[in-house]
């Protein structure tokens, strides 16, 4: 059965600079000899690690999976995936839109934690803060719904920009 191309990419919250991905093709063809990972920001520009000087990641076809440490902030990428042969040609190639908000949902969740029991009545009953809190919500739900709805990396960007000053901020706005 030839290849059916597909992977799945995955942040987790405890490590959220790093992406997962997972090959989940079906199928198989004994000529792909790598895999190269186009990683594209809303700016047009390629994410990699620092030191690479391509606009690609090689992926071992040895490894059904790879990790990599890549992100500081939450971010918007349209993630490319070539299945390569021994010279380079590609072979089968799929395109995904993601959105990656881990850093914004752990902080998000880490405001809720604080707030059960209420150990500060002050803080909980600011407007302020539920304001903000809110604000913050929002930014992330719209990112959400940029990167699925339409596969617009530059919206989901903004948004995650402005979550990301909230919580640069949180001593102004927590």
């Amino acid at each position: 059965m030839p290849l059916i191309p597909n992977f799945s990419t995955i942040q987790n919250s405890g490590t959220p600079s790093y992406l997962n991905f997972t090959d989940t093709s079906t199928g198989s063809d004994g000529t792909i000899t790598t895999r190269r990972i186009y990683m594209l920001q809303a700016d047009g520009t390629y994410l990699v690690p620092k030191g690479t000087t391509t606009d690609y990641v090689l992926w071992s076809i040895a490894s059904a999976t790879l990790s990599l440490n890549l992100l500081t902030q939450d971010t918007a990428l349209s993630i490319k995936v070539d299945w390569v042969n021994s010279v380079g040609t590609v072979l089968y190639t799929k395109t995904t839109a993601y959105g990656f908000s881990a850093f914004g949902e752990t902080f998000y969740y880490g405001l809720t934690q604080n707030e059960v029991p209420i150990t500060n009545p002050n803080v909980a009953l600011s407007t302020n803060y539920f304001q903000n809190k809110m604000l913050l919500r929002v930014y992330l739900d719209s990112a959400g719904q940029a990167v699925s709805f339409a596969s617009d990396l530059y919206a989901a960007q903004v948004a995650y920009d402005s979550g990301t000053f909230l919580i640069q901020n949180a001593n102004f706005n927590f």
